[in-house]
């Protein structure tokens, strides 16, 4: 076993991976850290990690450059792509032809967008998927950071985070988010996925259903689980991490250890 920190995979200080390594060619999880796209670090999740290693899998998980007004959207899931690639042509010792995506928040988007375009299995824990319908659905609310927002109302609080997040993602520019809607790219080749959610948190859970059709419209293998609360992704995590080991040892065909 080996763990590997802060491995160069662009020209960007940002584009650092850490990989944790077991001693055979296991098969990999690939791991994108959540924060709204704009905030957060790889280290910031290690227990799921640990978690995941003990368990018998190795895990690469990066960092990307975070989302300003120099780095907007794509860039974040350009960066995820450039990672994995270098990743796959590298010869650090895994089992390549046995990889699952997994993404925290905003990470599970640019986790879901790779499976859409690569196929590889799925975890998703609090994933945002639909700009567009939530933008739709919220014309009056006034996007706002969270810490800056003293509404007593966690609902509208959240609501207008989520705004704000996308006012960030896009530079402004929401007419970009309709194409970065993911239900609408799903297709019959993407891989089987996993969402969990809490029934009332920051990605909306109404978006769970939306992906739940999307999936089963192109016939597709897809789990979901809602939690009750309002507890989001990592805080989740310990109620959430048998069911997402199950996943990941039914995708990638593990015997039970």
């Amino acid at each position: 076993m080996a763990k590997f920190f802060d491995i160069s995979y662009g020209n960007n200080e940002k584009q650092k991976m850490d990989l944790y390594l077991q001693k055979d060619a296991e098969p990999l999880i690939f791991y994108i850290h959540g924060g709204g796209w704009w905030q957060g670090d790889k280290n910031k999740d290690t227990q799921v990690y640990e978690a995941l290693f003990a368990t018998g899998f190795s895990i690469a998980s990066i960092n990307y450059r975070l989302a300003d007004a120099q780095h907007v959207y794509p860039a974040q899931l350009d960066d995820a792509r450039l990672a994995l690639k270098w990743l796959k042509q590298s010869n650090y010792v895994f089992d390549h032809k046995r990889i699952a995506l997994f993404g925290s928040s905003s990470g599970a988007h640019i986790a879901l967008s790779l499976s859409i375009e690569n196929g590889y299995p799925i975890v998703s824990w609090s994933g945002q998927f639909d700009f567009q319908g939530f933008l739709s659905t919220h014309t009056a609310i006034k996007g706002r950071k969270a810490a800056d927002n003293p509404d007593p109302d966690k609902g509208s609080k959240m609501a207008s985070y989520y705004k704000w997040i996308l006012e960030r993602l896009f530079d402004g520019d929401l007419s970009r988010a309709k194409s970065a809607s993911l239900q609408h790219l799903v297709s019959p080749t993407t891989g089987p996925m996993l969402m969990i959610n809490s029934a009332a948190e920051l990605a909306p859970v109404s978006e769970v259903y939306t992906m739940q059709q999307a999936f089963v419209e192109n016939g597709l293998p897809i789990t979901s689980i809602i939690l009750p609360g309002d507890r989001h992704a990592q805080a989740y995590a310990k109620d959430a991490l048998p069911a997402t080991i199950s996943f990941l040892k039914n995708s990638l065909k593990i015997a039970k250890r």
